[in-house]
């Protein structure tokens, strides 16, 4: 193909430039610097010499060229910070080229004062250069040779410090690679309150990149692991200047409980289900309710729960029962206890509670001396004791103590001889006035003799 004449008069003047200086470079080393400017031509046959070499790897060849450039006209040809990269380079190449451990080292050495010095003298010549690429290449540079350089180059710091600033400098441009080496390090360093600090500061300039967001969320979440007490600080932080955010009060109400502080727990859910919670945020508020002994509202919250779409489990529904007990609605909570049975067949407890339901509703009813009618509803408590054992063998010795007190107070031989309707191992029915919700049938037995 033709040469373009821009091209060929290019490398006529490059040839001519070469044999016109060649006295000259005998003359005067090509790294010291001239009295005088030197001439356009001197500059671009110096330059050419040393980028022919420099991209061929000849970095022996092209040091003094490049040095001669970097010490009279460090902007050739393009204003730019071209030669100021290419000299750290050519002292790594040259590095890697050494067979000696200590000329390596020196070779690196000089690489790295080069670094530290080159945004300065950027700026003392007036040339074209991007900051934080350079507060970027420090870091790669410190990162790559590690272990090779002598302690406290001046100029330079850490890997990390120089990522930081790069990202500071410009916190859209820098690739998360750099951001995740900043925090990896604090991780490693078990720095923990800067990584997250350092997180938060990420998020507020580039929370928007979904990449970057994946990385902290990835960061929070070792780092909460590892100090649960960074975790509601930080919370804590983030809903003091958003209160409105529900998303943050639930995180925190979580936080909380995970970490067993329910009095602060219970304090926020207060504000919360004035909120929008999720379903199973507001079913987590039930429970709590209950334990604070509000059983009302506990109720509430699991029918606002159930409302929003959550799945009530087996324990929910018991602790609904439960609910119902503290208000002294027997029927309603043995409702909702063999709910909770028709959900979990080995739900022990469950039949303890309803026996115990029976034992309640004896006092309730009774007024105090109990009747023949009275005493056989212990038939009823005892049956669903021994249920309970029955499913789960772990409440046994719970439900043979049960089964002991109320056996006492069964209805005597006498009581049963005196009934018509009662005959040993018969089946009876409790479903007469105050007792007509319990509606079990059981079997006729009397208390154990006394002698």
């Amino acid at each position: 193909m033709p040469q373009s004449a821009p091209l060929l008069r290019f490398q006529s003047l490059v040839v001519g430039a070469l044999c016109a200086g060649l006295a000259f470079l005998v003359a005067v080393p090509p790294a010291s610097a001239q009295d005088s400017e030197p001439s356009k031509r001197e500059k671009l046959m110096h330059y050419s010499l040393y980028y022919e070499n420099y991209k061929n790897d000849n970095f022996e060849s092209a040091r003094s060229d490049l040095l001669w450039i970097l010490e009279n006209a460090p902007g050739t040809p393009d204003g730019d910070d071209d030669n100021y990269r290419r000299v750290i380079s050519l002292y790594e190449g040259l590095a890697e080229q050494a067979t000696k451990e200590d000329v390596r080292k020196a070779y690196l050495d000089t690489a790295a004062t080069y670094l530290a010095s080159a945004s300065e003298n950027l700026e003392k010549h007036g040339l074209e250069y991007t900051p934080y690429k350079w507060e970027r290449r420090k870091g790669r540079f410190l990162e790559k040779h590690q272990g090779s350089l002598p302690d406290g180059v001046e100029g330079l710091e850490t890997p990390t410090a120089h990522y930081r600033r790069a990202f500071e400098m410009a916190p859209k441009e820098l690739d998360p690679y750099y951001i995740q080496q900043v925090l990896q390090s604090h991780l490693e360093n078990n720095d923990l309150q800067k990584a997250l600090d350092f997180a938060n500061t990420v998020e507020s300039k580039r929370g928007d990149d979904e990449e970057v967001a994946g990385m902290i969320s990835s960061v929070r979440e070792d780092i909460f692991g590892k100090n649960p007490q960074a975790q509601i600080a930080y919370l804590e932080k983030q809903v003091e200047q958003s209160p409105d955010s529900t998303q943050l009060l639930t995180e925190l109400f979580d936080a909380y409980n995970q970490q067993g502080n329910i009095k602060k727990a219970s304090e926020l859910s207060k504000r919360l289900i004035k909120m929008e919670p999720s379903a199973e945020t507001v079913r987590e508020i039930a429970q709590m309710r209950l334990e604070d002994g509000r059983p009302e509202a506990a109720l509430r919250a699991y029918k606002r729960a159930k409302k929003q779409g959550a799945e009530l489990k087996a324990e929910d529904h018991f602790n609904r029962g439960t609910a119902y007990q503290k208000m002294k609605q027997l029927a309603q909570a043995r409702q909702a206890f063999q709910k909770a049975i028709e959900m979990k067949d080995s739900f022990g407890r469950a039949y303890i509670a309803i026996g115990d339901l029976y034992a309640r509703a004896v006092n309730q009813c009774s007024g105090g001396e109990m009747a023949r009618n009275d005493k056989a509803v212990y038939w009823a408590a005892v049956d669903k004791y021994r249920q309970a054992k029955e499913v789960d063998s772990s409440l046994s010795s719970v439900a043979d103590s049960k089964i002991r007190t109320y056996r006492k107070v069964f209805p005597t031989k006498e009581d049963i001889f005196y009934r018509e309707d009662w005959e040993s191992g018969a089946s009876f029915t409790i479903d007469y006035g105050c007792y007509s919700w319990i509606g079990e049938s059981t079997s006729v037995r009397s208390a154990p003799s006394s002698g």
